[in-house]
């Protein structure tokens, strides 16, 4: 894990040292928490994802451009005679 050295950082940090240890172990509960929702959803997102990758998986080669001009063909001529 890389760690940032930002001003930002610094000052939250030299904050939260100043807790009391009850407060800190609940924010890292907090923060916790919140890590943990959005890998839930991440997670939730990629199965979704692979879900409807799956779907579109065929074992058939993708069809050619004069396959599919066929088949609007024969669409169109059991649409209208």
């Amino acid at each position: 894990m890389q760690t940032t050295d930002s001003a930002q950082h610094k000052t939250i940090l030299a904050q939260v040292t100043t807790w009391s240890v009850e407060e800190r172990l609940t924010l890292i509960q907090e923060i916790l928490g919140a890590l943990r929702e959005d890998l839930e959803r991440a997670q939730r997102e990629k199965e979704t994802l692979d879900s409807a990758l799956g779907l579109l998986a065929t074992e058939e080669p993708t069809p050619t451009d004069e396959t599919i001009h066929e088949w609007i063909s024969e669409h169109k001529e059991k649409k209208y005679g």
